[in-house]
């Protein structure tokens, strides 16, 4: 399950591997079929726009969250941008 940014960057290099993959657009003949290589592609459009529309939504926690640390708030990372910081101490 994707549940952070790090799990996110892992899928999409998982499905760019798999998009290389010329195997994966062959039939059981190992000719190329054409309506395998189309599924991919209408797959991996939608991978990207689904993608782009939660890295957009992390972005928005990311702003919120420089915000309110500006503002002198103390402020938690979400979870689901997959970071953790802690202060240095002086």
């Amino acid at each position: 399950m994707i549940t952070n940014t790090t799990d996110l960057q892992k899928a999409l290099f998982a499905e760019l591997e798999a998009l290389q993959n010329e195997d994966n657009y062959k039939d059981k003949d190992g000719n190329f079929d054409k309506e395998k290589a189309e599924h991919a592609i209408k797959r991996a459009d939608a991978i990207n726009n689904t993608a782009g529309k939660i890295i957009e939504v992390q972005r928005l926690q990311l702003d919120v969250v420089k915000t309110a640390y500006n503002a002198g708030y103390a402020v938690n990372m979400p979870s689901s941008l997959g970071l953790e910081l802690k202060k240095k101490e002086i």
